[in-house]
């Protein structure tokens, strides 16, 4: 096959190829318990959920495209902060906002492209209204809680550790839902206990009259009257001691903690559910970025997928000091192909042809990607122009030798064109970017061209 050289300048420049689109994910967003949004590095709502919407009080059509100032005035400075910290790299706070009765926590990460680069932060708001009235309550509880008091939602209960026998205060009855009117308020020590509680209770209590623990402290379930259950804290004390130094009393208070117990049911439900979302939302942006990389038709990288292949290449052969090639690859006569024997063969010759170039480039230590339409690119990193050259020369011949029937071309069967660019030491200086050495490539493909097509061109000073 004849080699040609193109004498193109490597600073012409075209349109950048393949700007990366963003990944669509609000299909997941909306089917989470939670409002989720995504603000660009500007502040700029990109995207937001139905449930965001929802708690905001304003349609995702009028927040999208608009500053955080204009959506949420009252908390903006809020999110202006998140997004500062995650452009510096530095930790973001979660943080509490208020809007009329309700409390939600906001959730801030950072959003990085391929490349590392911080687009922007995704940001959860979820909805602890409950959850803080809740604390707040069990808060305001433990704080009454004292030896002296008989308040509601506690009792007071009088061990004598001679006879083992309890006191307990009319509160215990009258909170567990018990006949007030019942049994004498005096009993046998722990005869309330949920048996499987039991002796949690009686060792926790023993390490008090031994010494071992300054105070008696248990968790244990008493029955209710209405059934069920009850979980109690127990907190006390010795209070009274014999002539030769024997506990005698042990005083304590009790407080009704099965809220507390639901709520960390829920908190525990909560958080699983909240890493089996994550791990879903994970698998499911895994799958959005395989398929935004690859092209549906060939199986074959796309033009994004390459484009991020090309720059980081580059850094690397530009830090290390190496060499890069890029082939750029066109089937010759493909829209004379695609008319005389339609668009079904067309997209197979693609396969076919696709495959073929795939095979040999990877035989090379090389990656190949459909480029678009029946345009391919290929990168070979750390090869001499020479060998870059070898690996091309293959595909002609690769391709020829599949001889597939072409009636509109003047061969007869299908072929390709290659332009061929080689960034190194010869050029190092003149190169500054990825999309020279693409440019120059691309020049190189026209130069084959415009001498007769099924050949390679080289840009720069080598050439077989």
């Amino acid at each position: 096959m004849p080699i040609s050289k193109s004498r193109q300048s490597p600073f012409d420049t075209r349109n950048e190829r393949g700007a990366d689109r963003l990944l669509q994910i609000e299909a997941v967003y909306d089917k989470v318990p939670v409002g989720l949004c995504y603000l660009n590095r500007n502040g700029t709502f990109v995207t937001i959920n139905d449930q965001l919407s929802r708690m905001l009080g304003v349609a995702s059509e009028r927040a999208v495209g608009q500053q955080v100032e204009d959506i949420v005035p009252d908390h903006a400075h809020l999110l202006r902060d998140s997004l500062k910290a995650a452009l510096a790299g530095a930790p973001i706070p979660d943080q509490e906002i208020r809007r009329a009765e309700e409390t939600f926590m906001v959730s801030a990460a950072s959003v990085t492209n391929d490349l590392g680069e911080t687009t922007g932060i995704s940001v959860a708001y979820t909805n602890i209204s409950n959850v803080k009235r809740i604390a707040h309550k069990l808060q305001e509880t433990e704080q009454r809680t004292t030896y002296a008091l008989e308040s509601a939602g506690q009792w007071i209960w009088d061990l004598n550790i001679a006879t083992m026998r309890v006191w307990r205060s009319p509160q215990y009855r009258i909170l567990l839902g018990l006949d007030p009117n019942g049994a004498d308020s005096e009993s046998v020590a722990w005869d309330i206990v949920h048996p499987d509680d039991k002796a949690r209770a009686i060792q926790a209590f023993e390490d008090a009259v031994s010494g071992r623990t300054p105070y008696f402290e248990a968790v244990y379930r008493v029955p209710r009257g209405n059934g069920g259950h009850a979980w109690i804290l127990s907190r006390g004390k010795i209070v009274e001691y014999g002539p030769d130094g024997a506990p005698l009393r042990l005083l304590a208070t009790s407080v009704d903690i099965s809220m507390q117990k639901q709520i960390e049911e829920q908190l525990s439900t909560t958080v699983q559910l909240r890493l089996e979302l994550e791990q879903k939302l994970l698998e499911a942006n895994r799958k959005l970025k395989n398929q935004s990389e690859r092209d549906h038709l060939t199986n074959l990288p796309n033009r994004r997928k390459f484009n991020h292949l090309l720059k980081r290449e580059f850094v690397r052969a530009t830090e290390n000091a190496d060499s890069l090639a890029i082939l750029m690859i066109d089937i010759d006569h493909f829209k004379a192909y695609n008319d005389f024997y339609g668009h079904l063969a067309g997209d197979k010759c693609l396969v076919q042809v696709g495959r073929a170039l795939n095979k040999v480039i990877k035989q090379s230590g090389g990656s190949i990607a459909r480029f678009g339409g029946e345009e391919f690119a290929a990168l070979l990193s750390g090869v001499t122009a020479e060998q870059a050259s070898t690996t091309a020369m293959q595909m002609l011949g690769t391709v020829t030798a599949m001889q597939l029937e072409h009636s509109g071309s003047p061969t007869g069967v299908i072929s390709v064109s290659i332009g061929m660019a080689v960034f190194g030491d010869e050029n190092r200086e003149a190169i500054t970017g990825p999309d020279d050495v693409l440019n120059c490539a691309d020049s190189a493909l026209y130069q084959s061209k415009r001498n007769g097509r099924g050949r390679l061109s080289v840009w720069g000073d080598f050439a077989k």
